[in-house]
């Protein structure tokens, strides 16, 4: 079931598009490539990555994959040229999103 939830933003790996202490809401659900919940390249979205459990990253899809039988994948990238990202992760399943950003409620500084 899919429920909203406010976030604030830490660090400017999203800069210039969200800054630090900005507020988003976002959708946390389970996401997929099709249908109901779906996601797609350009959407911004929160992902937690298995390496690092409870570390939530706010990313743009820059690529989807999805390969018979396989679960899909999404390359995501920081919207500031100096941000961790897929470029340093590579491709991370699908299962790795945990919310789709929705819009921002409050600037920060």
């Amino acid at each position: 079931m899919a429920k909203h939830a406010s976030m604030i933003i830490e660090g400017d790996s999203m800069a210039p598009t969200y800054s630090a202490g900005d507020w988003l809401m976002g959708r946390w659900a389970k996401y997929k490539l099709t249908g109901f919940n779906r996601i797609k390249v350009g959407d911004v979205i929160v992902i937690e990555r298995d390496e690092q459990p409870g570390i939530f990253y706010v990313k743009r899809i820059s690529e989807t994959r999805a390969s018979g039988g396989h679960i899909p994948t999404i390359f995501v990238l920081s919207d500031n040229e100096a941000g961790t990202d897929s470029r340093t992760w590579g491709w991370l399943p699908i299962t790795a999103v945990r919310a789709k950003i929705q819009f921002r409620m409050k600037r920060g500084k």
